[in-house]
């Protein structure tokens, strides 16, 4: 049986969740200004990164993805501890040119490494890398995970809102969705991230109750009769999540909510109090 390493990169937000600590995590930066830069969640964790925000919505921060050295330097050691693959589990390629860096870096270095495109972030791409470590335990080998990963990713969605656009907009993160800068910062809209790995807008919404009522809404019709997994991605949106579940409770009462934070390098393009209900169908 081949020694497999798991990896993924931090926008999976893997730190605010339960996790084997063998899995490796590479972390991309968070950027404010051209002086200041943090290694997410090793330097600045989600709560003091988004009460930063909060404090000068003007501040806007930038990202940027591991560096190649730090990912040959990654590949290295567990080269030297034995791995002989290497199975990289990361953000949508629609979001990121993390997908595309690996694959370039895989031929730089001894260790064969193998990329999946999540075509999600968050705890849909965190779900991903908790079963390709499960199987990899099992013995499953890189070639009998992927299609594992295919049906998760194949099954994946979110819908989600946020108080300002400001954060999409300026860092290039969001489409469809036409008008002046200004009229769409007024707006709420109800977005989705689904099949495709974009961000999309479905419909334009003036108020962010009327977008949590819609985000509700569209989890309710498409999970009805479902056996799905459930879950919460917010940015520090503490007073929307107790709502969010007693509402998801009230539909589906036997329903486990999963809830977990968006990490900075996330939360840079989501703004403080976005909030995401997402399913994963699995059967």
């Amino acid at each position: 049986m081949k020694k497999i390493a798991i990896l993924t990169c931090s926008n999976a937000g893997l730190d605010y969740l339960d996790y084997p600590k063998d899995i490796r995590i590479l972390r991309s930066v968070i950027h404010f200004g051209t002086d200041e830069s943090f290694n997410d969640f090793i330097d600045m964790d989600a709560k003091t990164f988004y009460e930063r925000i909060k404090k000068d919505p003007n501040d806007i921060p930038k990202t940027s993805y591991v560096s190649i050295g730090k990912m040959i330097e990654t590949f290295e050691e567990l080269e030297k501890e034995g791995y002989e693959e290497a199975l990289v589990i990361v953000i949508s390629s629609e979001l990121s040119g993390l997908y595309e860096a690996v694959k370039r870096t895989a031929s730089e270095v001894k260790i064969k490494v193998t990329v999946f495109d999540s075509k999600t972030l968050a705890y849909g791409e965190a779900y991903m890398v908790l079963e390709a470590h499960r199987l990899a335990q099992e013995g499953k080998s890189v070639t009998e995970i992927l299609p594992y990963l295919e049906k998760i990713r194949d099954h994946d969605k979110v819908f989600f809102a946020v108080d300002t656009l400001l954060y999409l907009v300026k860092n290039g993160r969001l489409s469809k969705l036409s008008g002046t800068l200004g009229t769409m910062l007024q707006l709420k809209p109800l977005l989705v991230l689904g099949d495709n790995g974009k961000v999309e807008t479905l419909e334009k919404i003036r108020t962010i109750h009327k977008a949590h009522m819609r985000v509700l809404e569209k989890y309710i019709e498409e999970t009805k009769n479902k056996n799905v997994i459930t879950y919460i991605s917010h940015a520090h949106a503490d007073e929307y999540v107790g709502w969010f579940v007693s509402k998801i409770k009230e539909a589906f009462p036997d329903r486990e909510v999963i809830v977990a934070y968006l990490t900075p390098v996330v939360g840079a393009h989501t703004g403080p109090n976005g909030i995401g209900v997402g399913y994963i169908q699995i059967d």
